[in-house]
């Protein structure tokens, strides 16, 4: 693969062959940016995890301790006082079938929950939802009764992952622009949250390995 030039400055006199401290990771990576816009930091978990069996995948939501650093459109299916507590916290998508016709139209929310009596509702756009990721699902907190809740969280940088068929676990958990000590307890403490759910059907180990990387950065093995 041919570098560029700010490629091969920024990958200058790093060690990839080292597991790096968290923070120390978080450091170089802040030191070597080059780009002129506020690049995410992502944390990929290779687990050992066998995706083929159902019994051992991984699907979450997690709350940073110091929040994503963005804002989220979310967009809310209920009705009753669930609904009117939505709109209190200033969600400007709500309701049921209206919904529904304005997201077939066009999706620009990042994330959707449902109360559980309104998923029949949902069901009739899921082709639509399902393969953006968008889909409510009990397992990431998205499919609840306590909307306000669930909207905090939200707002707070709730997190959703799952592994994918490599059996790794992405998830993007602050900005390079973060304190780097909250980026590196961002980290950490989803790290610490993976380890909590090993699924009882995986023998070995289950993490095998931890890297973070920005968006036009480089990936460097950090130590758990």
């Amino acid at each position: 693969m041919l570098l560029t030039k700010n490629k091969k400055k920024q990958i200058e006199g790093v060690d990839f062959n080292k597991t790096y401290p968290i923070i120390d990771a978080v450091k170089l990576l802040k030191e070597k940016k080059f780009v002129k816009f506020d690049e995410s930091i992502e944390v990929s978990i290779n687990t050992g995890i066998d995706s083929k069996q159902s019994d051992q995948n991984v699907r979450g939501s997690f709350v940073p301790p110091h929040g994503l650093g963005k804002k989220v459109e979310i967009a809310v299916f209920a009705q009753g006082k669930a609904a009117e507590e939505a709109k209190s916290l200033g969600v400007k998508k709500v309701g049921g079938e209206d919904l529904v016709s304005a997201l077939q139209e066009k999706i620009d929310v990042d994330v959707i929950i449902a109360t559980p009596d309104m998923m029949a509702v949902v069901s009739k756009i899921a082709k639509v939802l399902g393969p953006k990721g968008l889909m409510p699902n009990p397992k990431t907190g998205t499919v609840t009764n306590d909307v306000k809740g669930t909207i905090d969280n939200i707002n707070k940088g709730l997190v959703a992952y799952k592994n994918d068929k490599a059996g790794t676990i992405h998830a993007a958990l602050g900005k390079i622009s973060f304190d780097e000590n909250h980026l590196s307890e961002n980290i950490s403490s989803f790290v610490e949250e993976i380890k909590k759910i090993k699924p009882s059907g995986v023998k070995g180990n289950f993490i095998n390995s931890v890297f973070i990387s920005s968006t036009m950065g480089f990936g460097l093995k950090v130590e758990v």
